[in-house]
């Protein structure tokens, strides 16, 4: 649906890939997994009341999403959406379901990633390479963890982007 011909105005994907978690080179995204490693103990994650945005980094919460997952059948939901996504993405997204709300335009590789991590339990970090609604060129590293209130279902996630203009090598 979103890898459709670019005259039709939406949002796609160029390529992406999944990193090793090893590889994590952003400050921010390294701040971002240590803190939520050090909250979740033993659990597959912590319980969103536990994962404090307040105690991240200051200068990466503006690109933060925390999701709900809702289903089935599977949906998300922005519970947070920080305030840089918004100018990226174009629109405010805190609230707004992904597949129930129709959005379009952004959040299209965590509809591909996010059932990854839930299949594997444990974080996804990968970089993407795609083309807005604005015809803008955008490379997007990203990290997604997840959250589990009974400490074995995950049953959201937060989600840090780093968005670098044009097509890194």
């Amino acid at each position: 649906m979103f890898e459709s011909i670019r005259d039709q105005r939406v949002a796609y994907i160029v390529d992406k890939e999944i990193l090793d978690l090893d590889g994590i080179d952003d400050p921010g995204h390294v701040a971002v997994f240590e803190y939520w490693d050090r909250v979740r103990r033993a659990r597959v994650g912590p319980p969103v009341g536990e994962f404090r945005l307040e105690a991240l980094p200051p200068a990466i919460i503006p690109s933060t999403a925390v999701i709900d997952f809702l289903g089935p059948p599977m949906d998300f939901r922005y519970r947070f959406f920080g305030t840089h996504m918004v100018q990226v993405a174009g629109q405010e997204l805190t609230g707004k379901r992904y597949f129930a709300d129709n959005i379009e335009g952004f959040g299209f590789v965590n509809a591909e990633v996010l059932p990854m991590m839930i299949e594997r339990r444990e974080p996804v970090y990968s970089r993407t390479r795609w083309i807005s609604v604005k015809d803008l060129k955008f490379t997007t590293a990203s990290i997604r963890l997840p959250l589990s209130e009974d400490g074995e279902t995950i049953t959201g996630g937060v989600v840090v982007d780093r968005f670098t203009p044009g097509h890194e090598a």
